[in-house]
């Protein structure tokens, strides 16, 4: 496996110019391990969040949906 090198690299912009672009190193463990904590959090506060909606939206949604069916029959009543 190859490593990138601090040095700068050759590449071309689309008009035929040669640009330097340089080359950053691999990151820190201690910057991987933030990362990954960071994402780990982010995923856990969000499906504890969604989990929670999910649980506490079942007799609201229920509710909703009954007055919705009361209301089409309301309406069909009145059209007949």
């Amino acid at each position: 496996m190859s490593k990138r090198s601090d040095s700068p690299a050759m590449a071309y912009d689309p008009f035929g110019e040669p640009v330097e672009i340089a080359c950053h190193g691999t990151t820190q463990a201690g910057d991987r391990r933030a990362r990954s904590v960071a994402v780990t959090g982010f995923w856990l506060v969000a499906a504890t969040l969604t989990a929670s909606r999910i649980y506490f939206a079942d007799e609201p949604v229920a509710q909703m949906v009954s007055n919705a069916h009361a209301q089409v029959a309301a309406f069909i009543t009145a059209i007949l």
